[in-house]
């Protein structure tokens, strides 16, 4: 006879949390016997005396060379009778990633956020027809060469990676061969392959920042495919098995059993490629771009700056560092989120 127990096994409650208050986390975890204790003495020393230099060195720093130039640092040479449209386009776009992510909260249907990015991506585009695009530089060139290559490059990557781990041997070979060839150079390399090639073949059609933005996105999608991969292998087989087995498609139980869980899985890869992207912008400054570290060195050729070099790029670092960080935040909050990590 099936006893109770066997249907309705026991669920294993979760261990009791332990509150502790700030007195007793800071005898845990800074002051749990002498050695910790000593540790902790020694890096609090070793972080004021670093605090002290660093805030002396900020507070007689010659920070001119950015509160002088602040427009130029935030959107280069636009000029002032279309300041408003880069202005407003740039708070449409942060607008809209705001209201996706308390829409991704809230369980907000795909099609609604697809629709919500259209008609922000109509809306920019109107705005910045006027703005010839060799004129934007600075902090606002470089979140757009970002933003365009991790929103172009995310769905040619994911179609990359259906088509690595697909049955079809011509599309498996092809998807392979991009991947391998393009992971197999560096974003630099591809940047003035691109630079020279776009050159020879459509002469001054393409701009240096389209060119900029195509290398980007072509580089991009090889990582996103491999990332793909990944998070589609590991995907137990029996999902796909049980969901042809219920009688979906193979496209059917690609597209709401296996991408789902996989999408899940690969959130850190992903969020940690796209911080490397937003990152190597600063890399077309080889091809004559004046996005962030364009300025910086522009700035840097004036007589008037010559010798503000520290200034600069520690400017630069923090800059750098409050958007990666701002990505990271995000993604450990969608991680939170969708449960990632717990059973």
């Amino acid at each position: 006879m099936v006893t109770r127990a066997e249907v309705f096994p026991p669920q294993e409650l979760p261990p009791p949390e332990e509150h502790l208050g700030p007195l007793g986390w800071i005898r845990r975890n800074l002051v749990d016997g002498w050695f910790n204790a000593l540790l902790t003495v020694l890096t609090a020393a070793a972080v004021v005396a670093l605090g002290r230099v660093i805030w002396r060195w900020a507070v007689h720093a010659r920070w001119a060379v950015v509160t002088d130039n602040l427009r130029i640092w935030m959107v280069g040479l636009v000029p002032h009778e279309h300041l408003w449209r880069a202005w407003w386009a740039g708070g449409l776009v942060a607008a809209a990633a705001l209201l996706t992510a308390a829409g991704v909260r809230a369980r907000v249907a795909p099609r609604v956020l697809a629709g919500l990015w259209g008609a922000t991506v109509v809306a920019v585009l109107w705005l910045a027809a006027p703005i010839r695009i060799e004129q934007v530089g600075g902090l606002y060139l470089t979140l757009l060469l970002a933003v365009v290559a991790i929103g172009a490059s995310f769905p040619l990557g994911v179609l990359l990676g259906m088509g690595r781990v697909s049955a079809l041997p011509a599309v498996r070979v092809v998807c392979t061969v991009y991947i391998e060839v393009i992971r197999g150079v560096p974003l630099i390399t591809v940047l003035l392959w691109f630079f020279v090639f776009a050159t020879l073949v459509s002469g001054d059609v393409l701009t240096k920042v389209h060119r900029a933005m195509i290398a980007m996105t072509v580089f991009s999608a090889a990582y996103v495919g491999e990332i793909m991969r990944g998070g589609i292998l590991s995907v137990p087989r029996g999902q796909r098995e049980a969901a042809r087995a219920l009688g979906l498609s193979g496209w059917q139980a690609m597209a709401y059993v296996v991408l789902p869980q996989a999408f899940k899985n690969m959130i850190p890869a992903l969020v940690g490629h796209f911080i490397s992207l937003f990152k190597d912008t600063s890399l077309t400054v080889i091809i004559g771009l004046t996005e962030l570290v364009g300025i910086g060195r522009a700035l840097l050729g004036v007589t008037a700056y010559l010798h503000d070099v520290r200034e600069v790029y520690v400017f630069l670092l923090v800059v750098y560092f409050v958007f990666s960080y701002l990505m990271s935040a995000g993604s450990r909050a969608l991680e939170r989120r969708l449960g990632l990590g717990e059973r």
